[in-house]
C-alpha cells in the first residue's frame, strides 16, 4: 500500500496485471467470423493458450496463432499473440525478451480492427519498462496509450489500468500532484463504470498518498474507511484487508496504538491462510504498535511468527520490516545477545538486497541494448517496405497521370505530401513535448532524490551501524559484569574508548548528511554548529549572520544548508586555507551568501570544475539564484551568492 512505496507498487500491480489480463488482449477471443474459418481457428488456439499458467505449454500454441493470422493478414489475431508472448516473459521477469515481442504487435496492432489493442500493447511495453525502473520509457508509452483512446469518457478497465499505470510512475517519482490526479481519474471511472473491487483499491491507494505524501490524516482515513466499508458490502476480503491494514498503519504512526491494533486484528484475520503478504505486513505493523504499548512479550510472540512465515515463502525484502522491531524489542527487554544477533542478520539481508538491486541494473543495462539493435532491425525492415510501397506508387502514379493529366495528378500529389508533411512535424513536435515534460519530471524527482538518499544513508549510520557499535558496547558489558577483573587490563579500556571515539564520528557523519539541528534551530544556528565541527587544527573558520531568516520554507533552507557544507568541503579539502568567512544576508527579499578563504586558489578559466562546484551550479539554479565566483592563484577563492526569495516556489513533498 502506499504507506510504504514497495508496499504500494505491489498492491497495484496485483490489479493492474488482473486489469491487462482482461483489457489489452480480450480483442476476438471465442469469436468465429463467419466465412472465415482461419480467424476462429485462430482465435480458439490463442484462447487455449491464455487458459494455460506455464509460459512453455502456452507458447506453441501462440506461435502456432502468430503464423496463421500472418498467412491470413489477419492483424487483430497477430497483434493479440506477440502480446500474449510479451506478458508470458513479462511474468517470468524477462523484460528484454517481453520488449521484443510487444515491439513486434506494435505495426500490428495499429492496423487491427479492434481499436483497444493499440493501447494495450503500450499499456504493457510502458509496463515492461516500469518493471526496471525505467520510468522515462515507461511513461511516454503510457501516454502513447492513454492518446491511442479515442473515447476517454466510456468506462473501460483498460483505460482504468492506463491510470494507474501513470499514477504508479508519479508516485515513484515523487510527484504526488500527478499522482492524485491519475487517481482521481481512476477514481471516476470506477464510479462511472461502478467497478466496485477496483473503486476499493484505487481508494486504498489515494488515501495511502494523502497521508504519506500529503500528511492530511483526516482525509486519508476518510478515503480509507470509504474503501473499507465498499470492500465490506461487496464481501471483498481481500481489498477490505489492505485497507484494515493501511488503516492501522495510520493510526501507529500517528501513535494512537489503541486504536491501530483493532484494524489490524481485522486485517490479520480476513488474510490469514489467504492474502500472506497483507497477513505478514499487518503482523509486522500489529508487533511494532505492540512495541510502542510496551508490550514486548506480545510483540515478541507476533513478530517471531511473521518473521518465519515471511522466509519460508521467500519475502525477503519484507522481513527487513520484521526484524527492525524485533531488534528494538530485545534491546527494550534487556536480551542483548538476541539484539546484537538480529543486527547481524539485518545486515546480511541489506547486503543481499543491495546485490539483487546491482544485478537488476546489470540486467537492466544488457536488456537496453538488445531492445536498441532489436529496434534498429525493425526500422531497418519498414525503411525497406517504405521505399518498396513508394516505387508501386509512383508506378501507379505514372499510368494514372497519363489518363488524367500529368500536370493535375502533379499538383494533387503536391498538395497532398505538404499536407501529410505538417502533419508529420505536427505529430513529431507533440511526442518531442511529452518527452521534454517526461524528462523534466524525471530530473526533479532525481534533484529531490538527492537529498532523500542522504536522509536514508544517514538513518542508515545511526540506526545501523550506530546501532551494531551500541550492541558492540554492550556485549562489552557484559563481560564486564561477568568478569569484573577485566577492567584493569588497559586493551578493554582502550576497545571502550575506541568504541566511544567511533561513535561520536558516525554521528558526526549522520549530522552532516542530514542535520537535525536543521529541524530544531534557525538556519544561522544550524550552519554556525556546522563550521564549528568542520574547523581543524590551522583552520579557523568566521560565521557571520545578518537578518531574518525564520519566514523562510524549510525545503529552500535546506537548500542554502547543502550549499555551504558543499563550499566549505571544498576549502577544507582543496584550498589548504588557514582561515575562511561564512556570511549570511537577508535585506527585503535579498538573500545572499558569501564563502571566502585565503588558500590556494585556481585559475576559473583553465578548469570547469569538479562533481562539488556541478551539484552547487545544479542547487543554484533550480532555486533560481544567481552566482559568481572569484578565485586566482595562492590568492583564495571567494563565492557569493544571491536569491530573490520571491521567486521561490514550494517543492513536491517527498
Amino acid at each position: 500500500m502506499p504507506l510504504y512505496p514497495d508496499r504500494c507498487c505491489r498492491t497495484i500491480l496485483f490489479v493492474l496485471l488482473l486489469l491487462c489480463r482482461i483489457a489489452p488482449c480480450c480483442a476476438q477471443d471465442g469469436v468465429a467470423l463467419k466465412g472465415e474459418p482461419d480467424t476462429a481457428v485462430i482465435n480458439r488456439l490463442r484462447k487455449q493458450a491464455r487458459k494455460l499458467k506455464n509460459r512453455d505449454s502456452a507458447m506453441p500454441l501462440l506461435n502456432t496463432s502468430l503464423r496463421m493470422s500472418i498467412a491470413a493478414n489477419y492483424a487483430d489475431g497477430a497483434a493479440n499473440a506477440l502480446i500474449d508472448m510479451g506478458k508470458y516473459f513479462m511474468n517470468d521477469g524477462e523484460y528484454e525478451k517481453s520488449l521484443i515481442y510487444l515491439t513486434e504487435a506494435i505495426p500490428w496492432s495499429q492496423k487491427a480492427a479492434k481499436k483497444d489493442i493499440l493501447p494495450g500493447c503500450y499499456n504493457n511495453i510502458g509496463l515492461a519498462y516500469f518493471y526496471q525502473a525505467d520510468y522515462i520509457n515507461a511513461s511516454a508509452n503510457y501516454y502513447k496509450a492513454l492518446a491511442a483512446f479515442r473515447d476517454d469518457s466510456t468506462p473501460s478497465r483498460a483505460l482504468l489500468s492506463i491510470y494507474t499505470n501513470l499514477f504508479m510512475v508519479n508516485y515513484r517519482l515523487h510527484q504526488p500532484d500527478n499522482a492524485i490526479a491519475y487517481l482521481q481519474q481512476a477514481e471516476r471511472l470506477c464510479r462511472k463504470g461502478n467497478f466496485l473491487y477496483e473503486l476499493s483499491t484505487v481508494l486504498t491507494n489515494k488515501g495511502g498518498v494523502y497521508f504519506e505524501l500529503l500528511h492530511k490524516t483526516d482525509s486519508a482515513l476518510l478515503m480509507l474507511h470509504e474503501a473499507a466499508e465498499i470492500a465490506r458490502l461487496n464481501h471483498f476480503d481481500e481489498t477490505l484487508a489492505y485497507a484494515n491494514e493501511n488503516i492501522g498503519e495510520v493510526f501507529v504512526k500517528t501513535k494512537l496504538y489503541e486504536q491501530a491494533i483493532t484494524y489490524l486484528q481485522t486485517a490479520i484475520s480476513l488474510s490469514r491462510d489467504k492474502f500472506l503478504y497483507v497477513f505478514i505486513d499487518a503482523s509486522y505493523t500489529l508487533g511494532e504498535a505492540l512495541y510502542h504499548m510496551q508490550q514486548y512479550k506480545q510483540a515478541e510472540a507476533i513478530l517471531v511468527s511473521a518473521i518465519a512465515q515471511a522466509e519460508k515463502a521467500g519475502l525477503k525484502d519484507n522481513t527487513i520490516k520484521g526484524y527492525t522491531t524485533l531488534k528494538d524489542v530485545y534491546k527494550a527487554t534487556g536480551q542483548y545477545k538476541k539484539t546484537v544477533a538480529t543486527l547481524e542478520t539485518l545486515t546480511v539481508l541489506k547486503d543481499t538486497l543491495t546485490g539483487i538491486e546491482k544485478n537488476k541494473a546489470l540486467n537492466q543495462m544488457e536488456a537496453r541494448y538488445k531492445i536498441a539493435e532489436k529496434d534498429k532491425e525493425i526500422a531497418q525492415n519498414q525503411l525497406l517496405i517504405a521505399r518498396q510501397k513508394n516505387n508501386i506508387t509512383r508506378k501507379n502514379v505514372w499510368i494514372a497521370a497519363i489518363f488524367a493529366g500529368v500536370f493535375l495528378l502533379g499538383f494533387v500529389l503536391l498538395a497532398m505530401g505538404r499536407h501529410a508533411r505538417n502533419k508529420q512535424r505536427l505529430q513529431a513536435g507533440q511526442i518531442k513535448t511529452l518527452q521534454q515534460e517526461n524528462t523534466i519530471s524525471i530530473l526533479k524527482g532525481m534533484v529531490q532524490g538527492e537529498d532523500k538518499e542522504r536522509s536514508r544513508i544517514a538513518r542508515e549510520l545511526h540506526d545501523g551501524i550506530g546501532g551494531m557499535l551500541s550492541a558492540a558496547r554492550m556485549r562489552f558489558m557484559t563481560i564486564k559484569q561477568e568478569h569484573d577483573e577485566i577492567t584493569t587490563i588497559p586493551a578493554y579500556k582502550e576497545a571502550m574508548n575506541m568504541l566511544s571515539d567511533v561513535g561520536d564520528e558516525i554521528r558526526k557523519t549522520a549530522h552532516n548528511l542530514m542535520p537535525d539541528a536543521l529541524m530544531k534551530q534557525a538556519l544561522p544556528e544550524a550552519i554556525r554548529t556546522f563550521c564549528n565541527n568542520m574547523q581543524e587544527d590551522g583552520l579557523h573558520i568566521d560565521f557571520q549572520s545578518y537578518g531574518t531568516f525564520d519566514e523562510l520554507p524549510q525545503h529552500f533552507k535546506l537548500n542554502i544548508y547543502r550549499i555551504v557544507q558543499e563550499l566549505l568541503k571544498n576549502v577544507v579539502q582543496h584550498a589548504h586555507a588557514t582561515s575562511a568567512l561564512v556570511q549570511l544576508m537577508m535585506h527585503e527579499h535579498s538573500l545572499t551568501v558569501t564563502v571566502e578563504d585565503n588558500g590556494r586558489g585556481y585559475d576559473t578559466g583553465e578548469t570547469n570544475g569538479g562533481i562539488g562546484l556541478h551539484n552547487l551550479q545544479t542547487r543554484v539554479r533550480n532555486l533560481e539564484g544567481t552566482y559568481t565566483i572569484e578565485s586566482e592563484h595562492n590568492r583564495g577563492t571567494s563565492v557569493f551568492i544571491e536569491f530573490d526569495t520571491r521567486m521561490i516556489n514550494e517543492p513536491y513533498e517527498n
